[in-house]
């Protein structure tokens, strides 16, 4: 089964969420229970993906017990899509009856003065394509932006919608004092500030929701349009008819009327597709006629043009702009990558080694035998020594390939070498290469062309963590991540002293919390801060 955005949040929230931890016992105990999970999983996972999986299922079992009754809490996953659903069901409601209402009293004929067919075809066909059209070629442009990498900004129509789903929603069902709200009202929160604060690495997930309301709504209303135009010829006594102070012929219009006709033309009976020449000349209104002398015939031979046409030209167009948008949101979802910093680092810690936890067999739901104990083995050649007690691993992390920049003179050798055991054991990669840079884009240009075209996966800039990340250097971190391959991690690892007995910076660190939030503002999802343990 696909993940979902459900999913998505719920995982970036727990996981958030545990890293955040401070006090020895309570990572101690997360340690203890993700391995724990890991170990009950292991068996039927076969995936780094999978395991993610399962290890969210069993972490909604703590929040909500295995009988899924609700807590007192609720996840921000669960709470975004408790609030999207709401806002689908109130969009539907409300484009239905502004279309219906519109589209009726437009139509409203009181025996004196037909329906004017210009404004009507104005008003829910040609406005209605042109709106179309204006949609497709934003979508096209932020494909085009997308591909060249210069990041797009959305539309005002799509600002409006995600600050009415954030924020004005959650303020109605405030004021409404609805349990939602009351119960997951720090889930959402959280998400809203997912949305914002995260919105490049989380942009195409949270595009296409909002992107399908706003179609939601207009197929809906279009479509309450078209009922309310349907449902008022059949109940009432309609007339329409055209007028124009240009010197307009009635073959021109007769003309425009064809061509517009042609999508449906070629299958529909030709009294239906379009009036004739004949009734288009006999459904002109001139002022001083009045309608007396038009035949109702005349009058009525429009209504099938007018519906056929908000039908090919609104209706159907705008269904395909949903459908786009939900497989959209779909494709993304499959493409979404999971091999992202946080989510590694907790498979990490899952399979990591660990001898003395006791698994409930019926943890996770599963029901069965306990599972059997884990021998302690040697490590084989070519694998993890973290891993080195998992014999029945079958979701293990591949070890990845790493580059290192650092400061030139600062590391000694006994000191780098305790720095490539800690990124071995911490984060299963295997150094390749040292570099030792000057942190200048201009001095170091060919550094920047060897990265490039380097097959390593993963780069990890090595820095003492009380120098400060002033602007030059957060300038060339960001130079360096953008001639990087578009998969290639950046990790920024901050060290104490460079002596090789004190590298360690402790997580309370003034300095580190000053770099996490100078990295943040880079706002890109592909640099990592870390700190050496």
């Amino acid at each position: 089964m696909a993940i979902t955005l459900k999913d998505i949040i719920d995982l970036d929230y727990l996981v958030s969420r545990d890293e955040a931890l401070e006090s020895e016992k309570e990572i101690r105990l997360r340690d203890d229970r993700d391995r724990r999970i890991y170990r009950q999983c292991r068996e039927t996972c076969r995936t780094p993906e999978a395991v993610l999986r399962a290890w969210l299922e069993a972490r909604r079992q703590e929040i909500y017990g295995e009988d899924g009754q609700k807590t007192v809490i609720l996840l921000p996953g669960t709470v975004f899509s408790s609030l999207y659903s709401f806002m689908v069901a109130g969009l539907i409601f409300l484009g239905v009856f502004s279309g219906l209402s519109l589209a009726w009293s437009f139509l409203a004929y009181h025996g004196t003065r037909p329906v004017n067919v210009a404004l009507f075809a104005f008003l829910f066909i040609v406005l209605q394509g042109i709106l179309i059209l204006v949609t497709v070629f934003f979508l096209f442009r932020r494909r085009m932006k997308i591909r060249s990498e210069k990041g797009f900004k959305n539309s005002m129509v799509h600002t409006v919608v995600s600050f009415l789903f954030f924020y004005g929603l959650p303020g109605m069902l405030k004021k409404a004092n609805s349990q939602l709200f009351r119960k997951g009202q720090d889930s959402l929160e959280y998400t809203t500030a997912l949305f914002r604060m995260k919105n490049r690495e989380f942009q195409a997930l949270f595009f296409w929701p909002i992107f399908i309301l706003t179609s939601v709504f207009a197929f809906c209303f279009i479509l309450g349009a078209l009922a309310g135009t349907f449902f008022r010829v059949i109940v009432s006594d309609m007339a329409f008819g055209w007028q124009s102070t240009l010197m307009a012929t009635s073959q021109s219009v007769y003309d425009l009327v064809s061509r517009m006709a042609l999508p449906w033309s070629w299958f529909m009976p030709e009294t239906l597709a379009h009036p004739s020449l004949a009734q288009i000349e006999g459904s002109r209104i001139i002022l001083k006629d009045g309608i007396a002398v038009l035949a109702t015939r005349d009058l009525v031979s429009w209504w099938p043009f007018l519906c056929l046409g908000i039908l090919f030209y609104a209706v159907l167009p705008r269904g395909a702009l949903l459908v786009t948008g939900l497989l959209a949101q779909h494709h993304v979802l499959r493409r979404f990558d999971l091999d992202r910093p946080i989510f590694r680092q907790l498979l990490i810690r899952m399979q990591s080694r660990n001898l003395d936890i006791e698994s409930p067999k019926d943890f996770l739901g599963i029901r069965g035998p306990a599972l059997a104990p884990i021998h302690r083995e040697e490590p084989q050649v070519g694998q993890n020594p973290a891993l080195a007690d998992d014999s029945t691993q079958t979701a293990g992390i591949p070890v990845q390939s790493a580059l290192i920049l650092a400061p030139q003179t600062v590391y000694s050798d006994a000191a780098m070498e305790k720095i490539e055991s800690h990124l071995r054991a911490g984060l299963f990669l295997d150094v390749r290469e040292r570099i030792t840079a000057g942190f200048d884009p201009d001095q170091d240009r060919e550094i920047f062309a060897r990265i490039k075209n380097s097959s390593v996966d993963q780069v990890v800039i090595v820095y003492e963590v009380w120098q400060p990340p002033i602007r030059g250097l957060l300038y060339y971190i960001r130079s360096l991540k953008s001639v990087m391959p578009e998969k290639m991690q950046l990790w920024i690892l901050l060290t104490g002293s460079a002596g090789p007995e004190n590298l360690g910076v402790e997580k309370s660190d003034v300095n580190f919390e000053t770099w996490k939030k100078a990295v943040v503002t880079l706002e890109d999802p592909g640099i990592t801060v870390m700190r050496m343990v």
